[in-house]
């Protein structure tokens, strides 16, 4: 358990939640709070959209649970990467210093990135902490009629220490979030102290570097500009997603400031982004949280646009508490619906966008 222990505030929750919870909420599927549901799923903390499809991609993070592909006409889920379903080929070009495939058992997939690799395929990222603290990164073939996942590298996060969020560059360099490192406490993260910092690999180097400059009060989801000039990080204890140069990270460039919730993912929607959270100041859940379980108490959810430009922000929906879903980390519009994932229970929930 001692790598567990600068795992974020939402793994640690997550992982926290055990087996029998999973499996007791998954009996009821019904509505609540204007939200419907697909269950099943095990802590889906991230969705990524494949361009252009019906196609959603919802990470595990617990045990086993794996890649997820959601139908979003259908409302459907299944196993897009997980035992059984668990095809492997190793780049060791690409990714030379990676010790070997990643064990569907044991993977433990948290933040998710979607970049294009060529026609009909991606490269798939995924944030991982079962086994090893690692960026695991999948091909993805969505030439044909479904989505298929195939395994093929990884990079190994420095120190040991668990990477929340993850995003790439165009030309391949990737960058990571660290939460909590170790020494600090989520309770430094809500005192607004610096937890966390931004750490990011190059192709052909053999490790991440750390970003000196980055480092902010629980930096959780994390975005890169599609000229590659800026990264945007998410910033629980500030309430802020926060933008930096590539060229220079030492210091912030400008930030948007949030007001009820602390930013979890973030993701490109049109030339804006999205961000999504749990309001914290809850009165039936006692307030805002003091201590790591407190997250697990249903709370209400809100979405915002930021212009990354102006760092403007419009709010896009909220909901209220809708138990037994909360733990909402992201938000992604398809086909006339909302998607939100959840970092604690066994479902993503959609609604008609308005």
């Amino acid at each position: 358990m001692k790598r567990m222990a600068c795992f974020s505030l939402l793994v640690l929750v997550a992982i926290g939640a055990s087996a029998a919870t999973i499996v007791a909420q998954s009996g009821a599927c019904s509505p609540t709070g204007g939200l419907n549901f697909i269950c099943g799923l095990q802590a889906p903390e991230d969705l990524v959209l494949v361009p252009n499809t019906r196609w959603l991609i919802a990470s595990g993070m617990s045990a086993g649970s794996g890649l997820h592909l959601i139908d979003t006409q259908a409302k459907t889920a299944r196993t897009l990467f997980g035992a059984g379903v668990a095809g492997t080929r190793a780049d060791k070009a690409k990714f030379a210093t990676c010790p070997g495939p990643l064990d569907p058992k044991q993977a433990i997939l948290h933040g998710l990135s979607l970049r294009p690799a060529q026609a009909g395929r991606y490269n798939l990222y995924a944030t991982n902490h079962g086994g090893r603290e690692s960026i695991e990164v999948f091909d993805l073939d969505a030439s044909g009629a479904a989505p298929a996942a195939t395994w093929i590298g990884c990079v190994l996060m420095p120190n040991g220490w668990a990477a929340n969020s993850v995003a790439v560059f165009n030309d391949g360099a990737i960058v990571a979030t660290v939460l909590v490192l170790p020494g600090k406490t989520f309770q430094d993260v809500w005192a607004g102290r610096n937890t966390g910092v931004v750490v990011m690999w190059t192709p052909g180097s053999k490790e991440f570097r750390t970003l000196t400059g980055t480092e902010l009060p629980g930096n959780n989801g994390i975005e890169t500009s599609a000229d590659d000039r800026e990264f945007y990080v998410a910033s629980i204890g500030l309430k802020r997603v926060v933008a930096y140069s590539r060229a220079n990270p030492s210091k912030p460039l400008r930030f948007a400031q949030l007001k009820e919730f602390g930013p979890d993912n973030l993701r490109w929607v049109g030339d804006r982004i999205y961000t999504a959270g749990i309001i914290e100041d809850e009165p039936a859940c006692g307030g805002p949280p003091k201590k790591p379980e407190d997250i697990q108490c249903p709370r209400p959810w809100v979405v915002d646009a930021i212009d990354p430009k102006t760092m403007a922000v419009t709010e896009i929906a909220r909901g209220p508490r809708a138990a037994p879903y909360t733990g909402t980390a992201t938000a992604i519009p398809v086909g006339g619906n909302l998607w939100l994932s959840s970092f604690n229970v066994d479902r993503v929930a959609y609604r008609a966008l308005k």
